[in-house]
């Protein structure tokens, strides 16, 4: 049989007490550091998120500005569809110029264009319809697709589209040969009389048609003194 001596007891019984105390600490701070991982886990991973929605946010007004200017563009001039800004006569006969030559032409030359638009009320840009420079030029951009409907729509006379043929008639008439008719009355009565089965363009120099009239016409806006002669019923020229 062993003999323990009392002494000893006591020691041994303290070393034990102070093992289970430094395991109860190094547990403690065990589980401390998962808990500040967990946190800075936690908090980089709402940072993250954080950062995602400013992301998505920037993403938003990147698309929202895109469709935005989307829907603010005009359309495309060459296509008559030009309703951003004010139609001028360099504009119009830059268009009937590019869209309407050969047996579509409308002028006899880009001056007598310039001189002729002269006489047009302006409109409103995007005019389809109505005795006006707007309508011819929104007509000049559709002849780029259907030259044989709309360049005569967008011609001097405006067949119809864009006020009635006499109508654009008289309008530069009434500017560039006063004298022919007291008023413009007086010249749409006379212009209804003129032969109207020529389908106008500006190769109709001679014989007797309204279509010969109007070509003379836009000459005498920009020489009036040898073409106003041209243009009435007892024209020498159209006959």
């Amino acid at each position: 049989m062993s003999i323990v001596h009392p002494g000893t007891s006591a020691l041994l019984v303290g070393l034990s007490l102070v093992s289970l105390s430094l395991g109860a600490c190094f547990k403690d701070n065990d589980g401390g550091g998962g808990g500040s991982s967990s946190s800075s886990g936690g908090s980089e991973s709402g940072a993250a998120s954080g950062s995602g929605d400013a992301s998505s946010d920037s993403a938003a007004l990147t698309t929202g500005g895109a469709s935005s200017s989307g829907a603010s563009s005009s359309g495309d001039p060459g296509t008559g569809d030009d309703t951003s800004g004010v139609v001028d006569c360099d504009a119009y006969c830059d268009l009937i110029g590019l869209n309407c030559d050969g047996d579509f032409t409308q002028y006899g030359s880009r001056e007598t264009c310039m001189t002729s638009c002269a006489a047009f009320a302006p409109g409103s840009p995007g005019d389809m319809s109505g005795n006006s420079l707007a309508c011819r030029h929104y007509h000049a951009g559709l002849a780029a697709m259907a030259n044989d409907v709309h360049c005569t729509h967008a011609g001097p006379g405006g067949d119809t589209a864009c006020g009635s043929n006499c109508e654009g008639f008289c309008a530069i008439a009434g500017r560039y040969c006063p004298e022919a008719w007291a008023d413009t009355a007086a010249c749409i009565a006379a212009c209804v009389t003129f032969p109207a089965d020529e389908h106008y363009d500006a190769n109709d120099v001679s014989g007797n048609s309204f279509a010969c009239r109007l070509y003379h016409v836009t000459a005498a806006s920009l020489d009036p003194v040898v073409h106003c002669a041209h243009i009435k019923g007892d024209s020498p020229t159209c006959q």
